[in-house]
């Protein structure tokens, strides 16, 4: 009896580290994702986050947003994670001040742009329908101060 015990004690844990191990395997990045340029455009910038997103790089992802407004929250441990297919650039505005964007967050920055998105969000539903089904339409508010910085997304919001 007790061998029989044995033998089914070593058999859960087996079980029990192979889903742990497998968890952590899907979990991992994709790929690396490189991380923009300060020559690159903001919807460019946008189509970066949303790839590290996908490819489960979240270090890229928080380097390419500022502070907290933007949630990257997943990790290695979130089966789902993040994801934002079928992304298309609806409109980049005009680069305006921080001052005179429609993110309130944006007040101390010298540059501000914004672009509207749709997209299928895989991690947020039933926010706003786009002019697709299944679409999202999203805004997100890069900035930065200088030309020679990286624009970075510091707000998001419903389109």
């Amino acid at each position: 009896m007790r061998r029989i015990q044995s033998i089914v004690g070593l058999g859960l844990a087996i079980v029990v580290l192979a889903g742990v191990l497998g968890l952590w395997l899907w979990g991992k990045p994709r790929e690396t994702v490189a991380l923009p340029s300060s020559s690159t455009s903001p919807a460019g910038v946008v189509q970066t986050f949303a790839k590290a997103l996908n490819d489960r790089d979240f270090s890229a992802a928080k380097a390419v947003v500022i502070g907290d407004r933007v949630g990257v929250d997943a990790g290695w441990w979130s089966l789902h994670g993040p994801r934002v297919e079928d992304l298309r650039i609806v409109r980049t505005g005009p680069v305006t001040s921080g001052a005179q964007c429609e993110s309130k967050a944006a007040t101390n920055w010298k540059k501000c742009v914004q672009v509207d998105t749709e997209a299928t969000f895989k991690h947020l539903k039933g926010l706003t329908k786009g002019s697709k089904p299944d679409h999202e339409a999203w805004s997100y508010y890069l900035v930065r101060n200088t030309p020679s910085e990286r624009w970075r997304i510091l707000d998001w919001g419903q389109g």
